[in-house]
Order: C-alpha cells, then structure tokens, then sequence
C-alpha cells in the first residue's frame, strides 16, 4: 500500500470513531455513570471487537481476492454504493446539527465491574453487523493481491487502536465538564467531515472502475 492509501484509510477510520452512534452512547454512559476508568473499559473492549471485524474482513476479502478476482471487483462496487449511502447518512444527520444526549442525567445505582464496562464496550461492537459491512467496503478499496497476512494484520491493529485511542480522549473530554459542552456542541462536524470523505471515496471506486473498464 502507497503513504496516500495507508493515510486515506488512517484518515477513515480517525473520522468513523468519532462520529456519534451506539458505540459512543454506550461509552460515555458508563464513563458518567460509573466513572472516567469504566469508560475506559469499555473502550477497550469496543476496540478489540473493532479489531476482530477489521481483521475478518481483510482475510475475506483476500481469499476473494486471490480465488475469485471478477467476484471481487464486484464486492468493490458493492462496497461503493454501500459507502455512498453511509456517507450520505452521516451528512444527512450532521447537517441536522444532531445533539448528543445529555448523559448526566442517567446515573445508575447498579454497581458494575471492570468486566462488565469490557463485555459492553465489546458487545456493542461484536454484536452491530454493519461495523463488519464497513471494514469489508472499506478495506475492498485498499486490498491488492501481492499483500501478506501481516498487511492485513497491520490494517486491523491500526483500525482497532484508532478505535480505542479516540474513545479514551472522548472519555477524557467527558469527564472534563468544561470541554464537554463544546463537544456537543461541534460534533455535527465530525459528521458532515466524515460523511463527505465517504461519498469521495464512494464515488473514486466508480471513478476507478469505470477506467478500468475502458482501457479493457
């Protein structure tokens, strides 16, 4: 993979971990509900189902890759249209300036352990099929034949401590009420950001596809 492609996928994955969803609310409930180290926690467990995901789909999609090369080409285009329509999603939401939840709200009288802010933090990620739609869209753009396994391995370590490492700085941000009303305030672009880089890669897998055709 080129310095561009390891940057793009690099910039992809920094945009996808801070966009809002299920995987953030969960997080920082258990950050405000039990604490900055219960965030953490979970956290760590979302990266780590992030990482099982990522690599699933980079091994998949090799074998494809290898064994099946016209299918391929099909699942890049396939994963376009599905990364078109993420992006268009997340634009459509952080041009409605969404607002998080107010999550100070929610303090729970249920005492938790290190393992159940982990097996949340896991769960959410392990259990949401569209995190596994995602990789294998994205990771289709940036697969060649030649790879090794340990290429593969890199993309899913890279994306499952992208995952953590933005988490924890939320983490960070929340517990710091003076920085958490700004958060709230400016995540809608972090969407819109996110959403765009979706829908230019989208488009570039058509853009690619349709030259390839041609000089066939």
């Amino acid at each position: 993979m080129s310095i561009e492609s390891w940057f793009y996928l690099i910039l992809i994955c920094l945009m996808g971990a801070s966009s809002p969803g299920p995987s953030l609310i969960v997080i920082l409930r258990h950050a405000v509900a039990d604490g900055r180290n219960a965030g953490i926690n979970a956290a760590v467990g979302h990266g780590i189902g992030i990482f099982i995901y990522a690599l699933v789909s980079a091994i998949g999609l090799s074998f494809i890759l290898t064994s099946f090369p016209k299918i391929f080409s099909l699942v890049q285009i396939f994963g376009g249209i599905f990364l078109l329509w993420i992006g268009f999603q997340v634009l459509r939401g952080g041009m409605s300036k969404r607002d998080l939840p107010n999550f100070g709200e929610d303090k729970t009288s249920i005492e938790r352990t290190t393992l159940n802010h982990f097996r949340d933090g896991f769960g959410i990620a392990i259990l949401n099929p569209k995190i596994l739609a995602f990789f294998s869209s994205l990771f289709s753009q940036f697969l060649s034949a030649e790879q090794s396994f340990s290429i593969h391995m890199l993309m899913a370590i890279i994306a499952g401590f992208i995952d953590v490492s933005v988490y924890v700085i939320i983490v960070f941000l929340v517990t710091l009420n003076s920085l958490l009303e700004f958060y709230r305030k400016k995540i809608f672009l972090f969407e819109i950001a996110f959403g765009l880089c979706l829908i230019l890669l989208g488009f570039s897998i058509f853009v690619v596809n349709f030259s390839l055709t041609n000089l066939g």
